[in-house]
């Protein structure tokens, strides 16, 4: 049978053939690319596997590990005071609390006081005798 009658019957492109030919024609190139590549790659992957990573000193390793230790240990102190200086600002703050309430007392009694010591110099002898027997209890 032709090739141009087979291809005519299953309807190919003339573009499907060149690009075979192409790759025909450009065998050896791709291969050697192929080849080149995949050493390339064996080439890194070997590199790779026989080269040493900088291994730190056990020392320093030790160094750095106590001081990680440390670390942990002076935050879980700073979390504890944390804590204390909480407890503290609220006890504070309740005495700051009763201390207000003290002064509004005192300044109360003292109104008081002022008052009735204004008093005290209209008061009759009787009314001054009862006013000091109650004040000291005489």
């Amino acid at each position: 049978m032709n090739p141009l009658k087979w291809m005519m019957k299953k309807n190919y492109n003339d573009s499907d053939f060149l690009d075979v030919e192409l790759i025909k024609k450009n065998e050896s190139k791709i291969k050697l690319g192929l080849y080149i590549s995949a050493g390339l790659l064996f080439l890194y992957l070997f590199i790779l596997v026989t080269t040493r990573k900088p291994q730190m000193p056990a020392d320093i390793k030790a160094t750095i590990d106590s001081l990680t230790a440390a670390n942990k240990d002076l935050l879980e102190k700073q979390k504890q005071i944390d804590s204390t200086i909480a407890i503290y600002k609220t006890k504070v703050n309740e005495v700051d609390f009763q201390i207000d309430n003290i002064k509004e007392k005192t300044t109360i009694v003292r109104e008081y006081y002022h008052e009735v010591g204004q008093q005290a110099g209209k008061y009759t002898p009787t009314q001054v005798d009862s006013f000091f027997k109650s004040r000291y209890n005489y």
